[in-house]
């Protein structure tokens, strides 16, 4: 028999989606649109996170809204967060500590366990929106090798423009 167990406000949508404050087209397939997960999620939009400020500016001042989204997801029910943006791994550490759910702040998580999976003699490469404000502190915080390939759509790329400049 199962016991139900209340304290959530909603059920069914244990993961939390910490979203930028962004405009762009959000097709199938991108964090941001609902109908790309096989089950449901909840997203919150933080306050002040635009993609400019996240990428260009390593999210200054934006730590204790993000706290603040999380734990609102959290309350809402979410069982575990995560994010639309790999330069959130700036705030892997203090999520994880004042969130007391599982996070994963940043796509640049994943890198680490499929350079495990790919074996002696091959590299996993990281393409971002913004190779040049991608820094070491990025990747660590991610468990990332600084000597990891990284590459970038910015300099005049459509895609920068659309994300960046939104």
């Amino acid at each position: 028999m199962v016991k139900a167990k209340g304290g959530k406000n909603v059920y069914g949508a244990a993961v939390g989606i910490l979203m930028l404050e962004s405009q762009f087209p959000r097709i199938p397939g991108d964090v941001g649109h609902a109908g790309t997960w096989p089950f449901p999620v909840l997203y919150k939009v933080v306050n002040g996170a635009s993609p400019d400020r996240v990428v260009n500016r390593n999210a200054e001042g934006l730590l204790d809204e993000f706290v603040r989204a999380a734990r609102e997801l959290v309350a809402t029910g979410a069982d575990g967060i995560t994010t639309n943006c790999g330069f959130l791994s700036l705030f892997q550490a203090e999520l994880s500590e004042a969130i007391g759910v599982p996070v994963a702040a940043s796509g640049l998580m994943q890198v680490p366990w499929v350079q495990a999976l790919l074996g002696p003699g091959k590299r996993v490469g990281v393409l971002t929106v913004s190779k040049s404000t991608l820094t070491a502190d990025h990747l660590a915080a991610a468990g990332v090798g600084i000597d990891t390939p990284v590459g970038g759509t910015d300099g005049g790329r459509e895609f920068s423009r659309a994300i960046l400049g939104n």
